[in-house]
């Protein structure tokens, strides 16, 4: 399996968080230092999962919307 590094996950992390492109999100370094591999792991799954969430809602309404128009 194919790990990705500590600072690959807390880009990602930082891709997740980030609602806008013009948006530019700092992070402390330290962090790469401060967190386990696994907790960045666990951060970005939640984050992924939310965004997921996040997601369902919209899909409902526009069915709605769909449903209501057709």
């Amino acid at each position: 399996m194919n790990e990705l590094t500590k600072e690959e996950l807390i880009s990602e992390i930082l891709k997740l968080i980030n609602t806008n492109d013009n948006t530019k999100i700092d992070f402390n370094p330290n962090y790469i230092e401060y967190f386990e591999q696994d907790e960045l792991i666990e951060i970005r799954d939640v984050l992924l999962c939310k965004k997921e969430e996040n997601k369902k809602p919209s899909r409902d309404l526009i069915d709605d919307i769909f449903d209501k128009c057709s």
